[in-house]
């Protein structure tokens, strides 16, 4: 993966001693565990966290097909939003916010450099043994993707917006970066029995949450100030839905994103209230964010499924 041009990936090393610790974090996290994760060793506490995702019953493989699905998903996304897709009516849609896109200074360039990320991601995870189980890599005569969630080859979803008004469409880039993040860290327990498998998803883990932040610079590049966002009282990952010319954000698109961040108001982590830390002088809401809640994979498949047009399971 060339992904060292956005910003490094997880340390070598740190992926080393969480593959080595594989039978302590068997057995339970340790109070040793506790105290990285309180000291905000986030990467190694990766694995331990999303310990509860054992419950799921994926077998390595299995992982792998569901990250290329979603890796597909983004690199659709991100060539259809930059005019490059095979499909050419993805292209057309999103001919609007594409000439708005390329008036705001960056991101065209910052668009093409996460899209370069998510074809690495998808070559890397067809190396390691993906395979596209659901029938979602596009070809220049079919529509696998709605990215108005409607699951339609002729759009009309709630997320329509997103074709036209640019503020709208960097909410739901970075709804789906945030999905990403939570999805990799939801399945890492399932991949401790491949080192090869668990370092990989890690990495990409990793960048993942870069092109989130990235996307977070852009919105407030695109959107003015970057007002935060609430959505059922609760903040949602910097502000997540409807800024610009959408206005207030639909009922199903608070739906959308209620799913995306649920959890996210969590401030407890391996039992420590990181928001009551010694020393802490951030607000409630920093504590918040400062984690990514693990996301299992029927809530992974409940966010992404309207944007497929197959069925994935």
């Amino acid at each position: 993966m060339q992904n060292d041009s956005l910003l490094e990936t997880i340390d070598p090393e740190v992926v080393d001693r969480l593959v080595a610790h594989k039978k302590e974090l068997d057995r339970g996290m340790s109070s040793g565990m506790a105290a990285a994760l309180a000291l905000g060793s986030v990467p190694v506490a990766l694995a331990a966290l999303s310990k509860s995702a054992k419950a799921q019953t994926s077998t390595v493989t299995d992982v792998l097909n569901f990250a290329l699905a979603l890796e597909i998903f983004e690199n659709e996304f991100y060539k259809a939003v930059l005019g490059t897709s095979a499909y050419a009516p993805y292209n057309t849609a999103f001919a609007t916010v594409r000439a708005a896109a390329a008036a705001v200074p960056t991101a065209v360039a910052t668009i093409q450099q996460i899209q370069k990320h998510e074809a690495a991601h998808v070559a890397t995870l067809m190396a390691a043994g993906a395979t596209d189980v659901f029938g979602v890599i596009v070809t220049t005569t079919n529509a696998k993707f709605d990215f108005t969630g409607n699951r339609s080859a002729t759009g009309g979803g709630p997320f329509a917006a997103a074709t036209t008004d640019l503020p709208f469409l960097l909410t739901v880039a970075q709804g789906a970066e945030d999905t990403g993040v939570r999805a990799y860290k939801g399945q890492a327990a399932n991949l401790m029995s491949n080192a090869t498998a668990l370092e990989t998803a890690l990495r990409i883990h990793s960048v993942e949450a870069r092109h989130a932040s990235k996307i977070r610079r852009l919105r407030r590049l695109a959107g003015g100030a970057g007002t935060t966002v609430r959505l059922s009282g609760t903040v949602r990952g910097g502000g997540a839905a409807a800024a610009g010319a959408t206005g207030s954000p639909s009922t199903a698109v608070v739906a959308a994103f209620d799913k995306i961040y649920a959890g996210e108001d969590n401030v407890t982590q391996a039992g420590v209230n990181v928001s009551t830390l010694s020393n802490a002088n951030f607000g409630t809401e920093a504590a918040q964010e400062a984690f990514d809640e693990p996301l299992d994979r029927a809530s992974v498949i409940a966010i992404v499924q309207p944007f497929f047009i197959p069925t994935i399971a």
